[in-house]
């Protein structure tokens, strides 16, 4: 899958990367993957998603932003108060994230996107080094997999 993540229960954040070409199967994956955690979202409620080293396939369209937004209202609880930032830098990623944020503006959580890391983790409150060396570690992890694969 080229959408991997980290949870570090100790900062209260949840990492997540894609990387390369992500489809709307990794996508959906991806948030079922979440929701099946029990140790997400961590306490601070604080979730980062780095789109700057994908591709986004053309399946990631609004049929399958409507299939996120039914889920998150199926776990509503486990989405109330998340703090979501979303870093693009790509012009159809960042348009695509646009459109996540607007769906989701329909609930109680909050959605943001930043075509720069230092002012999502401002937003965020957590240090941008902090979150550089993260990104990196789940972007390498990717790269990993995606050689084994």
């Amino acid at each position: 899958m080229s959408i991997v993540h980290h949870i570090d229960e100790e900062k209260g954040i949840t990492f997540e990367v894609w990387d390369r070409v992500s489809t709307a199967d990794d996508c959906l994956a991806s948030v079922r993957c979440l929701i099946s955690d029990a140790a997400w979202p961590p306490c601070r409620r604080l979730h980062l998603v780095d789109l700057r080293t994908t591709s986004v396939d053309s399946s990631i369209d609004d049929g399958i932003f409507e299939q996120i937004t039914d889920l998150v209202g199926k776990h509503l609880n486990r989405f109330a108060n998340l703090k979501v930032a979303i870093i693009a830098i790509a012009s159809v990623p960042f348009r695509k994230a646009l459109i996540f944020e607007r769906c989701m503006s329909r609930y109680p959580l909050s959605v943001i996107v930043f075509n720069s890391l230092n002012t999502a983790c401002i937003w965020l409150g957590i240090g941008i080094q902090e979150a550089e060396r993260a990104l990196q570690q789940l972007r390498d992890q990717s790269g990993d997999r995606a050689e084994q694969g």
